[in-house]
């Protein structure tokens, strides 16, 4: 009882004493330790933070500084010469279809009137006036023609007309002759003469489109087309529709809509009753007109834009700047302006100048910003410098996906920054940081403190490793003082009851009330039997003590595995005759000689015939069998039991280790047979396994091997 009361007190002070002496000093130092990493870590990603925006701000100013540059760089192209040229005209139109970054173009007179875009004749801002004030009466031989036309006599107005040619005409008087004797030629039936006239038009008129209510050059090419189809002249109304279509097209702002409208219609109704008809050079120029004339209603649409949604900004910027006396300054006159908004759900930028050149009529000069324009920026700038691969820039659009680089995926953001100069242009896209990996806040501090983690984790880790081995040690010698108690208390058992027996036997015949000789033979056969049986026990307990103490040694000699194993089974059975054991053996008698110390084996060999007799069931059958395998000699005891579970057949050799019995039956044993069975085994180089099933019995088989030196025994 003592040993039971003193060790659990000994392991509440043990633990008391750990607890207060090392583990709670442990625990602040490492709180501390863990507020200063904490504290440290946040300082780190401060610092690391700061310094990408740093990288970020100046990366943006690079892509705003790169794009004003290149706006720049357009708006000097742009710049217009003293008089506006077709060529120049057709200049601003490449310009949007080649740049990248102009989307259109605009340009404004002093009086902030836009003089491009064009738009049709007689439009609100447009300067093109009405050519079409020829008056019958300027001409009296035009007016008499036009008489004698209106009665049928075709070949008197033409003579009329004819007669009102003179050097003093104007050049409207004289394409208002040239478009009567025509239509004449052509009442008549004369084609050939009429097509020469119409065509005469033509190439008088050099885009003046003189006329009355309709121009005669439209006319003379409506007639052209007409005579040719008359005549079945399919080549020529084809090659006269394209330049009509052209016509129409390059000079639309010569042009009334509504004549622009209807010369359209008919020129593209007709076109395309031939369009299969057409030769590839015909189909080429087709498709430029074509494209042309795209362009051409883009500008219209474009400039309804510019009236209703920059212009009024623009003179209200503009006024600002004249009421300014800095203004006057031409290096404040020349810097560009931009204006950015967003209207009718579409963004727009502007880029706007002063046109310095006092002879030219233009004094504005402006784009209007592709809206790719950013985007092709952030990726030029991206290319010359982007940071490490674990943290790219990239261009994010409003749902955070990723615009630019290209093909980047999968990555966390770590900061974001809107554009400043091109807000508008960025239309809700903004320059980010992002992280291949995990977060660089995260990885950069987490590097620089790892140390401290280390050191940390490795005080943690010791704590907790003296923790469990101390419980451990605690638990192990609490659990195997234990078993010694139950040990001891087994072996008391073991021993008390042959004594007694052997006491109550030898009282018996002492007092003389066994008088009959076979009787007395009896006792003195129970009293010898008792006798040995506890000889086996006190050798067991010696044998333990020795083994225990290292101290156990082994006489090898050459030994008959087939005499011993067949010595044991006899002294078996005189211990058990009386208990109704059966006992089957099968030894193979012409098994080799094997070195080994005889007494320990018949000991071990004991042993398990005793265990297979103890755990037995009522019929207790034990089967013991010897044969050679291969190049060892197999022993092997078997017995029809209880069995043994798989978790306890992994632990029966250990040390006062007994198996529970499932019934509850109390089945005596100190807990060392097996250990010594294993002992001994193991000491000549052999081994031990067990084969059992819950209700079917346990196996133990021995192998000793003949083809090794087993004669090298553990003498302590």
């Amino acid at each position: 009882m003592i040993g039971r009361i003193t060790k659990p007190r000994l392991r509440k002070r043990v633990v008391a004493i750990f607890v207060i002496a090392v583990l709670f000093p442990c625990l602040y130092l490492g709180y501390l330790g863990l507020k200063s990493i904490k504290q440290e870590k946040q300082w780190q990603q401060q610092l690391v933070r700061e310094n990408l925006e740093r990288s970020l701000s100046l990366t943006i100013d690079q892509i705003e500084s790169k794009l004003d540059d290149q706006i720049r760089a357009s708006l000097r192209q742009i710049s217009p010469p003293s008089n506006l040229t077709e060529a120049y005209i057709n200049s601003l139109r490449n310009l949007k279809t080649q740049s990248s970054l102009v989307h259109d173009v605009f340009l404004f007179d002093k009086e902030l009137r836009l003089v491009f875009p064009k738009t049709f004749r007689n439009e609100e801002g447009s300067q093109i006036k009405n050519l079409n004030t020829l008056r019958p009466q300027e001409n009296e031989h035009l007016h008499a023609g036009e008489h004698l036309e209106v009665l049928g006599k075709l070949e008197e107005a033409l003579v009329e007309y004819q007669k009102g040619f003179s050097s003093t005409l104007s050049k409207s008087v004289h394409a208002a002759l040239l478009s009567r004797i025509a239509r004449c030629q052509f009442k008549k039936g004369d084609y050939e003469n009429a097509r020469r006239t119409y065509q005469m038009i033509i190439d008088e008129d050099k885009n003046q489109f003189y006329g009355e209510g309709m121009p005669y050059v439209l006319v003379a090419h409506l007639q052209l087309i007409e005579i040719a189809e008359t005549k079945r002249l399919s080549l020529d109304v084809r090659s006269q529709l394209l330049n009509f279509y052209r016509l129409l097209v390059e000079q639309s702002d010569k042009l009334e809509q509504a004549q622009y409208s209807f010369c359209l219609d008919q020129v593209q109704s007709r076109l395309q009753h031939q369009q299969q008809f057409l030769s590839q050079y015909q189909r080429a120029t087709l498709d430029s007109i074509v494209r042309l004339e795209k362009e051409i209603k883009d500008e219209h649409v474009f400039r309804d834009f510019l009236q209703i949604n920059i212009l009024p900004e623009i003179k209200q910027e503009i006024n600002s700047k004249l009421r300014d006396s800095r203004f006057n300054n031409s290096a404040e006159r020349k810097d560009i302006q931009y204006l950015s908004e967003q209207s009718d759900s579409i963004a727009w930028t502007i880029g706007m100048r002063v046109n310095d050149d006092l002879k030219s009529p233009i004094k504005f000069i402006g784009v209007r910003i592709r809206r790719n324009a950013l985007p092709d920026a952030v990726r030029t700038v991206l290319k010359e410098s982007q940071p490490s691969e674990e943290v790219r820039i990239a261009l994010l659009d409003t749902a955070e996906r990723t615009l630019v680089p290209d093909g980047l995926s999968a990555a966390t953001v770590v900061l974001i920054k809107p554009f400043s100069r091109f807000e508008e242009l960025a239309s809700g896209t903004k320059l980010a940081l992002v992280a291949i990996g995990e977060n660089p806040l995260e990885t950069i501090s987490s590097k620089s403190l790892i140390i401290y983690y280390i050191l940390l984790g490795s005080v943690i880790v010791l704590i907790a490793f003296g923790i469990v081995f101390i419980l451990r040690d605690i638990s192990r010698e609490e659990r195997i003082a234990v078993m010694k108690s139950e040990f001891i208390a087994n072996v008391s058992h073991e021993v008390k009851t042959p004594i007694a027996t052997i006491r109550a036997l030898a009282e018996n015949l002492n007092e003389g009330w066994v008088t009959g000789q076979e009787k007395q033979r009896e006792y003195f056969f129970l009293i010898e039997r008792e006798a040995k049986r506890l000889t086996h026990l006190v050798e067991n307990i010696l044998d333990f003590s020795r083994i225990e103490k290292a101290k156990k040694t082994y006489r090898i000699e050459a030994t008959s595995m087939a005499d011993s194993t067949k010595k044991v089974i006899e002294r078996f059975r005189l211990l058990v005759d009386v208990d109704g054991v059966l006992i089957k053996e099968n030894i193979e008698n012409d098994l080799p000689l094997l070195m080994l110390d005889a007494e320990a084996y018949e000991q071990a060999l004991l042993n398990l015939l005793d265990n297979a007799v103890k755990y037995s069931r009522e019929e207790k059958v034990i089967e013991i069998s010897a044969r050679l395998e291969d190049d060892s000699i197999i022993v092997a005891v078997a017995d029809h039991g209880i069995g043994i579970s798989k978790k306890d057949s992994e632990k029966i050799f250990e040390k006062f280790y007994r198996s529970p019995i499932p019934d509850g039956r109390k089945i005596p044993g100190s807990g060392i047979g097996l250990t010594l069975v294993k002992e001994i085994i193991e000491a000549h180089g052999g081994t031990i396994k067990v084969e059992s099933k819950i209700g079917k019995g346990s196996t133990f088989i021995l192998s000793f091997p003949i083809s090794k030196d087993n004669t090298k025994m553990s003498d302590g």
